[in-house]
């Protein structure tokens, strides 16, 4: 299965959010898996938390298909150093890549949102 990974760096400010390329898709397929690697932990809050998403920015860098998610709310918090896996998107053709797509994690917040001490996110796609 081809795997597209990259490394986040840390965000120190809670409500600054930030995206980052992970990767050029290779072939066309289905995308099996994202886990999320964090380097230091993330706790859960109902208020103040910030949700993880890797996005399908296609061919023309102009997508926005939510393909998966991590939210740490309740239940959601990270361990450091423990692989999470996300949350594929549960809306058709979402976890759907062409060749050329180009797969981005992002970051939103609500709240105030939390810092985090970065993290590698992997992608794993097949045909």
């Amino acid at each position: 299965m081809p795997l597209l990974q990259a490394d986040v760096p840390a965000q120190g400010t809670a409500a600054t959010v930030q995206d980052f390329v992970i990767g050029e898709v290779s072939h066309g397929g289905t995308v099996r898996e994202v886990a999320i690697i964090p380097e230091a932990a993330v706790a859960a809050d109902a208020t103040n938390n910030r949700t993880y998403r890797v996005i399908n920015k296609g061919q023309a860098g102009a997508g926005t298909t939510v393909v998966a998610s991590h939210q740490t709310t309740t239940g959601g918090a990270l361990v450091a150093f423990d692989e999470k896996l996300m949350t594929l998107s549960a809306v058709a053709g979402a976890t759907t890549v062409a060749e050329g797509d180009v797969l981005v994690a992002d970051e939103i917040v609500t709240g105030s949102g939390q810092a985090h001490g970065g993290y590698t996110i992997k992608v794993n796609y097949s045909a």
